[in-house]
């Protein structure tokens, strides 16, 4: 398994021989509970906000903050990859993910990023109660890789950016970035990579459910 970070720092997780082999998966699986398409959650802001509080009570349970939490029924019926990210303001303070679901529902797939993030994020490690308490959750669903020959070939505004090496990966998603200059040289920096010549770009759509409080 190849392990990612990224930025917002997303510590991104999937197996294959390469990021051109990626692809974000949405899937209906089976289960118990209600049934419910991905399209659905889209259009559900409820939904979106259930999922939301879900995300923040696994990362307060995590903390110690808070009592264990379980999934919303229907997130059982729903494989899909994502990032999981938490801000103090506009700050990243823990973020984990991928492009290939690594769980059966995305009820798993959300707590193993939480837990991913706690643990290997190392901003993490500064959180304290009251930054815990008051931080915001960002869920992205990343869409498709598709490669491209420059990073002047993507909107940073609507488009994400993945600049992998044959080490690692770095993930900057749509909106983080004012420029597409400036999310290359801070994607090359985070992997340690001095040699253009050695990495691959590739862009990515993404729609996103914001936690706001």
């Amino acid at each position: 398994m190849k392990t990612f970070s990224c930025m917002l720092l997303f510590i991104v997780f999937f197996t294959g021989a390469g990021a051109s082999d990626v692809v974000a998966e949405g899937i209906l699986s089976g289960g118990g509970g209600p049934e419910i398409s991905l399209q659905t959650l889209r259009s559900s802001r409820e939904k979106q906000q259930v999922l939301a509080r879900y995300a923040k009570g696994i990362f307060l349970y995590r903390l110690g903050l808070g009592p264990a939490v379980s999934p919303p029924s229907w997130s059982a019926n729903i494989q899909r990859a994502c990032f999981v990210t938490f801000f103090s303001g506009k700050r990243v303070i823990a973020c984990s993910g991928g492009f290939r679901p690594r769980t059966v529902d995305l009820g798993r797939e959300i707590d193993a990023n939480v837990r991913q993030a706690l643990h290997m994020d190392p901003r993490a490690g500064r959180i304290n109660r009251g930054t815990a308490m008051a931080a915001q959750v960002l869920i992205t669903f990343p869409g498709e890789l598709r490669p491209v020959v420059s990073p002047e070939m993507i909107d940073p505004v609507r488009e994400g950016l993945f600049v992998e090496n044959d080490r690692s990966g770095v993930a900057i998603v749509p909106g983080e970035a004012k420029t597409a200059a400036w999310a290359y040289r801070e994607a090359l920096r985070r992997l340690g990579e001095h040699d253009p010549a050695r990495v691959r770009l590739y862009v990515f759509d993404s729609w996103v459910i914001s936690g706001k409080e």
